[in-house]
């Protein structure tokens, strides 16, 4: 009898995001400025554009098995609901979740490209590697 593993298939970025990815890993060898780069770009978004934002990388952090609410209680996160999240403290879970679960990066690497290309940062982080 054989056995298979089930394993999650990379999130594949088409070719017309070519420069996201290595802006993100370039980003992810970096925590702090992954951190900084999140707040700037959650910054820069309106208040509606950032809700929809927390609620689609909380939702795919969770569908990656992530349990959010120890995390950001690990981090010192004052917030009793994720409306309550703050830029700061959604830059922190990001930073800390690239520390300790590269898996739950890899599921949200396409959610954080479009962030980081809707603020520019990609192009600013391939100028700076």
């Amino acid at each position: 009898m054989h056995r298979y593993t089930r394993e999650k298939a990379p999130i594949p970025i088409s070719s017309a995001r070519s420069g996201i990815k290595p802006a993100l890993e370039s980003l992810t060898a970096q925590p702090d400025a992954l951190r900084d780069a999140v707040y700037k770009a959650l910054s820069s978004r309106s208040i509606d554009e950032r809700a929809a934002f927390r609620q689609q990388l909380l939702a795919q952090m969770r569908d990656a098995g992530l349990r959010v609410r120890p995390c950001l209680f690990l981090l010192g996160a004052s917030a009793a609901t994720a409306e309550e999240l703050t830029v700061p403290e959604i830059a922190s879970l990001v930073r800390y979740v690239a520390f300790v679960e590269p898996n739950v990066m890899t599921a949200v690497a396409v959610t954080l490209g479009e962030l980081f290309t809707l603020a520019d940062i990609g192009a600013e982080v391939s100028r700076a590697a």
